[in-house]
């Protein structure tokens, strides 16, 4: 199946048009597959009357962290611990945070590759580590990348900026989406790892590698109020047969160099017809 090229168009111009170039807090982490440039396109797609926001897979959290900011208690959660443990650790503790992370700045590169290969018991620990090898990673990769050329996106600055974040309403966990979704009968906003053959996320990128894709499939289906960021591909699009699709178009890649290759995935309850004129949470 192909998304509807028409529907798509017409609900993208739609959606760009009511763009107010709201600023929203940024998410301190860089990330593989990111959200930070199409917030306002997502959030516009979600209906204004929830409440709460679940995200099975909260990654660099731009979109859930710019939900939070508009007043919508959000619920993360993720698999992958140090990335789990540097949310905690800034949510509950960010002072000691940054005194932990300011400890490797600067960064000499042998000590990078002895962080991602070392074994952190401590949760405050790990998501200080957690931290210096995103800002340092060539790809924000962190445990499965190589160290970026000068490292430039770990500085002083992006060290300060986690004493400055804020973002009251969002709650982060330990969570498989196995266990999420079923558990929840929340709206649901998923940005699960992609279906592609790249090594990005996790351990030597083992996230990646063994997504249950199917099972997750299978889960939404059973369910309602969702939508789903997934990379765009013929198995994807067969996988979802019957929802509404938009290929959205915003800029893609850490260096902001390459076009979208996305998805945006609708639950059924979500007409393609609705969500240009419906109040969401903007309105």
């Amino acid at each position: 199946m192909s998304a509807s090229k028409e529907p798509t168009k017409q609900m993208m111009e739609s959606l760009h048009a009511k763009s107010n170039g709201a600023k929203y807090p940024k998410s301190p982490l860089r990330y593989p597959g990111g959200k930070a440039r199409a917030v306002e396109i997502i959030l516009r797609l979600i209906p204004g009357n929830i409440k709460e926001l679940v995200s099975p897979f909260l990654g660099g959290g731009s979109v859930e962290i710019a939900a939070a900011s508009l007043g919508v208690r959000v619920k993360g959660f993720d698999i992958f611990e140090p990335l789990v443990h540097f949310w905690q650790a800034l949510k509950n503790d960010p002072e000691e945070l940054v005194r932990r992370v300011r400890k490797y700045y600067p960064l000499p590169k042998e000590k990078f590759y002895e962080l991602q290969k070392a074994s952190i018991d401590d949760p405050m620990e790990s998501g200080a580590i957690f931290y210096v090898l995103n800002r340092s990673s060539f790809s924000g990769a962190t445990l499965s990348g190589g160290m970026g050329p000068g490292h430039l996106r770990f500085t002083e600055s992006s060290i300060s900026y986690l004493s400055q974040f804020k973002a009251p309403s969002l709650s982060v966990d330990f969570g498989d989406f196995h266990e999420v979704i079923p558990a929840s009968n929340a709206f649901m906003y998923l940005d699960p790892p992609y279906l592609i053959r790249d090594s990005l996320y996790g351990r030597k990128g083992d996230t990646h590698k063994g997504f249950d894709h199917a099972g997750l499939c299978e889960l939404l289906k059973k369910r309602e109020a969702w939508i789903l960021s997934y990379n765009n591909c013929p198995e994807i699009m067969e996988m979802y047969s019957g929802h509404q699709m938009i290929v959205p178009e915003w800029a893609y890649g850490m260096a902001n160099d390459k076009k979208s290759r996305e998805l945006l995935i609708l639950s059924k309850d979500i007409s393609s017809s609705q969500p240009p004129t419906q109040p969401n949470l903007f309105s």
